[in-house]
Protein backbone atom coordinates (compact mmCIF):
# COMPACT_ATOMS: atom_id res chain seq x y z
CA UNK A 1 0.00 0.00 0.00
CA UNK A 2 1.20 3.85 -0.89
CA UNK A 3 2.13 5.73 1.81
CA UNK A 4 -0.57 8.48 0.02
CA UNK A 5 -3.05 5.49 0.67
CA UNK A 6 -2.40 4.77 4.06
CA UNK A 7 -2.48 8.66 4.76
CA UNK A 8 -5.95 8.85 3.25
CA UNK A 9 -7.21 5.29 5.48
CA UNK A 10 -6.19 7.45 8.61
CA UNK A 11 -7.52 10.25 8.20
CA UNK A 12 -11.25 8.54 6.92
CA UNK A 13 -10.31 6.59 10.38
CA UNK A 14 -9.73 10.06 12.85
CA UNK A 15 -12.82 11.66 10.63
CA UNK A 16 -15.14 8.55 11.46
CA UNK A 17 -14.03 8.50 15.20
CA UNK A 18 -14.80 12.41 15.32
CA UNK A 19 -17.85 12.17 13.99
CA UNK A 20 -18.75 8.13 15.69
CA UNK A 21 -18.72 9.53 19.15
CA UNK A 22 -21.39 12.64 18.42
CA UNK A 23 -23.66 10.59 16.46
CA UNK A 24 -23.48 7.79 19.31
CA UNK A 25 -23.98 10.61 22.04
CA UNK A 26 -27.37 11.73 19.98
CA UNK A 27 -28.68 8.05 19.74
CA UNK A 28 -28.42 6.99 23.16
CA UNK A 29 -29.26 10.66 24.58
CA UNK A 30 -32.85 10.41 23.17
CA UNK A 31 -33.15 6.71 23.39
CA UNK A 32 -36.47 7.63 25.00
CA UNK A 33 -37.55 9.45 22.38
CA UNK A 34 -37.35 7.17 19.80
CA UNK A 35 -39.36 4.63 21.95
CA UNK A 36 -42.22 7.15 22.43
CA UNK A 37 -41.72 8.06 18.78
CA UNK A 38 -41.56 4.31 17.73
CA UNK A 39 -44.85 2.91 20.28
CA UNK A 40 -47.10 6.41 19.34
CA UNK A 41 -46.29 5.52 15.36
CA UNK A 42 -47.55 1.65 16.33
CA UNK A 43 -50.58 2.46 18.33
CA UNK A 44 -48.93 0.55 21.44
CA UNK A 45 -48.34 3.48 23.72
CA UNK A 46 -49.34 2.48 26.97
CA UNK A 47 -49.30 4.24 30.68
CA UNK A 48 -46.02 3.82 32.14
CA UNK A 49 -44.83 2.68 35.48
CA UNK A 50 -44.16 5.04 38.27
CA UNK A 51 -46.90 7.59 37.86
CA UNK A 52 -47.65 9.08 41.21
CA UNK A 53 -51.06 9.99 43.38
CA UNK A 54 -52.05 13.88 43.03
CA UNK A 55 -51.73 15.66 45.66
CA UNK A 56 -54.48 18.01 45.38
CA UNK A 57 -56.89 19.66 42.79
CA UNK A 58 -56.47 22.76 40.51
CA UNK A 59 -59.18 24.91 42.30
CA UNK A 60 -61.62 27.36 40.49
CA UNK A 61 -61.17 30.48 42.24
CA UNK A 62 -57.39 30.20 41.86
CA UNK A 63 -57.92 29.43 37.60
CA UNK A 64 -59.87 31.89 37.43
CA UNK A 65 -57.59 34.67 39.47
CA UNK A 66 -54.94 33.47 37.05
CA UNK A 67 -56.85 33.84 33.74
CA UNK A 68 -57.76 37.57 34.71
CA UNK A 69 -54.21 38.00 35.50
CA UNK A 70 -53.26 36.57 32.24
CA UNK A 71 -55.60 38.58 30.23
CA UNK A 72 -54.32 41.44 32.11
CA UNK A 73 -50.71 40.89 31.08
CA UNK A 74 -51.40 39.66 27.65
CA UNK A 75 -53.74 43.35 27.42
CA UNK A 76 -50.72 45.10 27.95
CA UNK A 77 -49.05 43.79 25.17
CA UNK A 78 -51.65 43.76 22.95
CA UNK A 79 -51.47 40.18 22.95
CA UNK A 80 -55.57 39.33 24.07
CA UNK A 81 -58.79 40.85 22.83
CA UNK A 82 -61.70 41.28 25.16
CA UNK A 83 -63.14 37.67 24.28
CA UNK A 84 -60.17 36.36 25.66
CA UNK A 85 -60.97 34.15 28.49
CA UNK A 86 -64.39 34.71 28.47
CA UNK A 87 -65.93 31.54 30.05
CA UNK A 88 -68.43 29.74 28.12
CA UNK A 89 -71.40 28.88 30.86
CA UNK A 90 -69.77 26.48 33.63
CA UNK A 91 -67.48 24.48 30.77
CA UNK A 92 -64.23 25.65 32.49
CA UNK A 93 -65.42 24.48 36.54
CA UNK A 94 -67.02 21.59 34.54
CA UNK A 95 -63.38 19.99 33.04
CA UNK A 96 -61.78 20.91 36.44
CA UNK A 97 -64.54 18.81 37.94
CA UNK A 98 -64.19 15.77 35.73
CA UNK A 99 -60.61 15.95 36.24
CA UNK A 100 -61.11 15.10 39.74
CA UNK A 101 -64.14 12.74 39.18
CA UNK A 102 -64.54 9.59 40.84
CA UNK A 103 -65.76 5.93 39.62
CA UNK A 104 -66.40 3.00 41.86
CA UNK A 105 -65.07 4.86 44.92
CA UNK A 106 -62.17 5.89 43.40
CA UNK A 107 -60.47 8.45 41.52
CA UNK A 108 -60.94 7.54 37.53
CA UNK A 109 -57.72 9.35 36.58
CA UNK A 110 -55.55 7.91 39.57
CA UNK A 111 -52.19 9.79 38.63
CA UNK A 112 -50.86 13.54 39.08
CA UNK A 113 -49.88 12.78 35.38
CA UNK A 114 -53.24 11.27 34.29
CA UNK A 115 -55.08 14.39 35.61
CA UNK A 116 -52.77 17.24 34.15
CA UNK A 117 -52.78 15.28 30.76
CA UNK A 118 -56.93 14.94 31.24
CA UNK A 119 -56.67 18.99 32.21
CA UNK A 120 -54.39 20.47 29.02
CA UNK A 121 -56.62 17.98 26.45
CA UNK A 122 -59.89 18.97 27.73
CA UNK A 123 -58.81 22.79 27.85
CA UNK A 124 -57.68 22.82 24.76
CA UNK A 125 -60.25 20.17 23.08
CA UNK A 126 -63.64 21.33 24.67
CA UNK A 127 -63.17 25.44 24.21
CA UNK A 128 -64.38 26.63 27.26
CA UNK A 129 -63.42 30.03 27.07
CA UNK A 130 -64.68 32.62 23.54
CA UNK A 131 -61.07 32.84 23.13
CA UNK A 132 -57.33 32.04 24.43
CA UNK A 133 -58.32 28.40 25.12
CA UNK A 134 -54.93 26.96 23.82
CA UNK A 135 -53.05 29.76 25.73
CA UNK A 136 -55.18 29.44 28.80
CA UNK A 137 -55.36 25.35 28.98
CA UNK A 138 -51.29 25.53 28.61
CA UNK A 139 -51.22 27.75 31.41
CA UNK A 140 -53.65 26.60 33.48
CA UNK A 141 -51.57 23.13 32.78
CA UNK A 142 -48.49 24.53 34.00
CA UNK A 143 -49.76 25.81 37.41
CA UNK A 144 -51.04 22.23 37.71
CA UNK A 145 -47.70 20.98 37.03
CA UNK A 146 -46.33 23.61 39.48
CA UNK A 147 -48.71 22.95 42.45
CA UNK A 148 -47.74 18.82 41.74
CA UNK A 149 -43.88 19.91 41.70
CA UNK A 150 -43.04 18.75 38.17
CA UNK A 151 -43.32 22.28 36.60
CA UNK A 152 -39.61 21.14 35.04
CA UNK A 153 -40.94 19.31 32.96
CA UNK A 154 -42.21 21.24 29.68
CA UNK A 155 -39.57 23.94 27.96
CA UNK A 156 -41.72 26.78 26.55
CA UNK A 157 -41.24 25.22 22.71
CA UNK A 158 -42.37 21.36 23.99
CA UNK A 159 -45.46 23.38 25.43
CA UNK A 160 -46.58 24.82 22.28
CA UNK A 161 -45.79 21.79 20.11
CA UNK A 162 -47.32 19.48 22.07
CA UNK A 163 -51.00 21.95 22.37
CA UNK A 164 -50.78 22.29 18.50
CA UNK A 165 -50.93 18.53 18.67
CA UNK A 166 -53.85 18.34 20.76
CA UNK A 167 -55.66 21.30 18.83
CA UNK A 168 -55.36 19.26 15.56
CA UNK A 169 -56.26 16.05 16.93
CA UNK A 170 -58.97 14.31 15.72
CA UNK A 171 -61.55 13.70 19.31
CA UNK A 172 -60.77 9.62 18.57
CA UNK A 173 -57.24 10.49 19.12
CA UNK A 174 -58.36 11.15 22.53
CA UNK A 175 -55.97 8.36 24.64
CA UNK A 176 -53.47 8.39 22.79
CA UNK A 177 -52.98 12.36 23.22
CA UNK A 178 -53.22 11.31 27.26
CA UNK A 179 -50.91 8.70 26.57
CA UNK A 180 -48.57 10.95 25.26
CA UNK A 181 -48.34 13.62 27.68
CA UNK A 182 -48.24 10.81 30.57
CA UNK A 183 -45.41 9.73 28.77
CA UNK A 184 -43.59 12.60 28.51
CA UNK A 185 -43.85 13.88 32.10
CA UNK A 186 -43.18 10.37 33.53
CA UNK A 187 -39.86 10.68 31.29
CA UNK A 188 -39.02 14.03 32.51
CA UNK A 189 -38.76 12.76 36.40
CA UNK A 190 -38.73 14.93 39.44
Amino acid sequence: MTKERCQVREAAADFASEIAAPVLNVITGYARAWRLLLEYDEDRLRTPPGTRSATGALDFDSAVAAIAAFKRNLAEKGEASTLFGQMRGNALEAILGNVERTMLSGPLYRSREEKAANLLYFLVKDRPFADGNKRIGSLLFLLYLSQENMAHAFNPQALTALTLLIAGSQPGDKGLMVRLIVNLLADAGD
